[in-house]
């Protein structure tokens, strides 16, 4: 019994045996194990020591995932191809059924040690993907893996947005100097066939430089393989999104200057839009790297129109001042007033309004040191003194009066001649109150004419400064990085 049931074991191991055999190639799995019998993956596979081995770098831009420009780290999803000869990889096909190419893990066989010198993330080898190399009867490798690095690369934020950057991928071996290992480039130009363009930046050229180095550690050369990645940036989101909203700030700030001054929200809204202008410039720093040495497109055209806006604000504060000050009763210099009505009113096609000047013939306009009066005097003679435009009619009225008056009717004259003099004195009193009140008037509203010029050419100056800012930025950002 113990025999069968051994027996029957055994057949059951053959049957299983015979199967695994048949559901494979006999003549791979023959070749793979007389290549792995022997192989030892921690030599570098060369005929001799002293021997070089030349190893084809390749690399191709399958998409920029993302440019950190506070950071300054560039993020790229890259497919590798690199290949060299084994001379522990050969075979002859005739003995092995013809079978002329095989694939092997990448880690059970020697691979060259070629990482990405200006790498800025550690974990990167955590992010690529390697399945198996590709190995042909003659003894070539030819490795594929596909791999997202994030690349040191210096940001240069002097015509954000409207920048072109330069950025730089530096692979070489890091044991391996250029006696033991020769690095090539498949060819001078980068693989950008298989790219997948971005919504951000725009791919302009890839382009791939062989350099030999000498580093500081050892004497012996260093050879790699540096690829450039020339992109550019597509202002279009951060125009729309950053500088419109810029400009209309700006020109609310400028239609200050059409604010009545009497409202009294001029000043306030100077304020107000250089507050908002504040708040975008603090989100355009933001995303920007610390940097002093080169300053943003952008932020110097945030801090232009800050210093326009602030400008207009000074100056509203000033029109403001001017309006009010026909408030003290002095008139505008004659030159102000040859400037401003005269000339420049006729430059801006402006009508401006004004009160006609009141008669001095009829009724003298007196300094207030002038209208002073006598209260000794005036009690005495009922104020005939007081009103010089009377002061002779109503003398010749006293003297027919007291010529031609007698007795009683003496004090009832006096009397009539006071209450008279009195209603005069009154009257003129008013028409000398009246005549300071049109020409306070008058000043008042050439004071505020001379404002509403102002205003009306720091309108038109503060406008053309706008623009030729804005065009200044829009032309420099058009030059290229050499000017």
């Amino acid at each position: 019994m113990k025999l069968q049931i051994i027996t029957l074991f055994l057949v059951l191991g053959c049957i299983s045996y015979l199967t695994d055999r048949v559901s494979c190639d006999e003549h791979e799995y023959r070749l793979i194990q007389d290549l792995m019998l022997n192989y030892d993956k921690r030599i570098r596979p060369s005929k001799n020591a002293s021997d070089l081995l030349n190893v084809t770098f390749g690399l191709a831009l399958a998409q920029i995932i993302d440019v950190d420009e506070k950071n300054q780290i560039l993020t790229t999803n890259c497919w590798l191809n690199q290949a060299w000869m084994d001379n522990k990889m050969r075979w002859d096909p005739t003995q092995y059924g013809g079978v002329k190419t095989i694939r092997l893990p990448y880690n059970s066989i020697w691979l060259p040690d070629i990482i990405l010198y200006n790498n800025a993330d550690i974990n990167s080898f955590m992010s690529s993907v390697s399945t198996n190399v590709i190995v042909n009867y003659e003894g070539n490798i030819t490795w594929l893996s596909s791999v997202i690095y994030k690349s040191a690369c210096t940001i240069n934020v002097a015509n954000f947005p409207f920048d072109e950057q330069n950025c730089s991928m530096l692979f070489a071996s890091w044991t391996y100097d250029g006696y033991a290992l020769n690095l090539m480039s498949v060819s001078k130009e980068g693989d950008i066939s298989n790219y997948m363009p971005s919504t951000e930046w725009k791919l302009r050229k890839l382009y791939v430089e062989r350099n030999i180095k000498f580093y500081s550690c050892c004497d012996e050369p260093y050879p790699d393989i540096t690829y450039y990645i020339n992109i550019r940036r597509r202002p279009m989101f951060y125009v729309f999104n950053m500088m419109m909203p810029c400009v209309l700030i700006t020109l609310v700030a400028l239609l200050g200057f059409y604010v009545p001054s009497d409202s009294g929200e001029k000043v306030t809204m100077g304020i107000t839009t250089l507050l908002s202008m504040t708040v975008f410039l603090m989100l355009v720093t933001e995303s920007m790297p610390p940097s002093s040495e080169n300053l943003p497109l952008i932020g110097l055209y945030y801090g232009m129109t800050i210093a326009i806006v602030t400008g207009s604000t000074a100056m509203t504060v000033l029109t403001l001042n001017i309006h009010h000050k026909g408030m003290h009763g002095k008139a505008p210099p004659k030159w102000v007033k040859k400037v401003c009505f005269g000339i420049l009113t006729k430059i801006l096609c402006m009508r401006l309004d004004f009160i006609e000047e009141p008669d001095m013939n009829i009724v003298p306009c007196l300094h207030p040191q002038q209208r002073t009066y006598d209260e000794k005097i005036a009690s005495e003679n009922g104020g005939i003194n007081s009103s010089p435009r009377f002061a002779k009619k109503l003398s010749n009225l006293g003297n027919n009066v007291s010529n031609s008056s007698t007795g009683n009717y003496d004090n009832f004259e006096k009397q009539f001649i006071k209450v008279l003099q009195k209603v005069y004195q009154t009257i003129e009193k008013n028409e000398i109150r009246l005549v300071e009140q049109d020409r306070r008037e008058q000043i008042k509203l050439e004071w505020q004419n001379v404002a509403l010029v102002v205003d009306r050419l720091l309108l038109l100056i503060f406008m053309m400064v706008t623009c030729g800012v804005t065009m200044g930025v829009l032309l420099s950002s058009q030059k290229g990085p050499d000017g």
